[in-house]
């Protein structure tokens, strides 16, 4: 009898992770029909599947970040919201439970590290796959931002900006846990298990 109840209680985690995952490749569909959005809809995916992290913990949150990933990428290739979730703002928040156990100045290196591994890492994938690895990464890195010579500020800028929204996106995920554990916890729960 207990061997069917867990196989129920896993049949339920795993539908409920699938439709918060359908809801957050919607969310990224956001992003590829309005295209200024493309962080923003990155960031909505990302949070719609902190429930599944809140209450069934890394393992189904990992799998439900890896799904909505492909599904980003698949049906989305052309729109950058789909590649900004899959490098770092889909999993950004399991990974955050983690670093933010580290002490205070720790916890903020690796967060800024990661922020720019990530950055690091697009360009790369830019200059991979975009520019078929012609040129020099930095060509890549101005070609980005125009052909005229003042680029290179506003390459920075991109950079630095970048940074600050991933520290903005780290502080909305405190305030939601907050949120979520003063008023929608309750009503989460009940729908989740």
């Amino acid at each position: 009898m207990s061997a069917r109840r867990h196989d129920r209680g896993a049949t339920k985690r795993l539908a409920t992770s699938s439709v918060l995952c359908a809801v957050a490749v919607v969310a990224m569909g956001l992003g590829a029909v309005v295209e200024v959005l493309d962080l923003t809809a990155a960031a909505m995916a990302s949070v719609v599947l902190m429930p599944i992290l809140l209450t069934y913990g890394d393992y189904y949150a990992l799998l439900a970040y890896v799904a909505t990933a492909v599904l980003g990428v698949i049906l989305m290739p052309q729109t950058l919201t789909s590649w900004l979730f899959l490098g770092l703002l889909g999993y950004y928040p399991i990974l955050k439970r983690h670093i933010d156990r580290l002490p205070r100045p720790l916890a903020y290196l690796c967060k800024l590290a990661l922020a720019c591994a990530a950055l690091a890492a697009c360009f790369l994938i830019m200059y991979l796959i975009m520019f078929g690895g012609q040129g020099t990464p930095r060509e890549v890195f101005l070609a980005t931002f125009g052909e005229s010579g003042g680029s290179l500020w506003l390459a920075w800028a991109f950079v630095c900006l970048s940074i600050f929204t991933f520290g903005i996106f780290d502080l909305l995920i405190d305030r939601l846990l907050i949120l979520y554990r003063l008023k929608w916890k309750g009503r989460i729960d009940k729908w989740m298990k």
